[in-house]
């Protein structure tokens, strides 16, 4: 009897490891999967609600709520609560972090979400909410890092 509790026991906590890895995945899929609805909402500087407009923190805040998860409003508070990855450990559904104003001070001031190969998807004053290229020399001037939400 008590190996077979034993046994009952490591199946548990096998499944909850199991159930933990899947829902890191899925709760990337679910962040992904939530940004889509909002691609070409237009821009506004603080703006919170996709019926008039999305800033960059904004649409992250809000992707991110979706999929059931608490980020913080504003793109300094989101790096802050975001850890460190190196380049080969960034995944889908990372957040991507960037300096406009001064690219040199690297002073976070824009956030997107990064899709896979080379895509990120965030709201940008000329275009609202939409999918571009982290190649592109006007994002790698001005890219600080992508970090990992915190709850993955």
């Amino acid at each position: 009897m008590k190996i077979r509790s034993a046994i009952l026991v490591l199946a548990a906590a096998l499944a909850a490891v199991s159930a933990r890895a899947e829902s890191i995945a899925d709760a990337r899929r679910k962040v992904l999967k939530n940004t889509l609805p909002f691609l070409n909402v237009p821009y506004l500087w603080g703006g919170v609600h996709p019926a008039t407009g999305l800033d960059c923190s904004g649409f992250t805040q809000l992707v991110y709520h979706n999929a059931g998860y608490s980020l913080p409003r504003v793109s300094q508070q989101q790096f802050a609560a975001t850890k460190y990855l190196k380049p080969s450990q960034v995944l889908p559904g990372d957040l991507v972090f960037f300096s406009m104003a001064n690219p040199a001070a690297k002073h976070v001031d824009h956030v997107g979400i990064y899709l896979g190969k080379g895509l990120f998807i965030a709201a940008s004053t000329t275009h609202g909410i939409h999918i571009d290229s982290i190649a592109k020399p006007y994002y790698q001037e001005r890219l600080v890092g992508i970090r990992q939400f915190s709850g993955f």
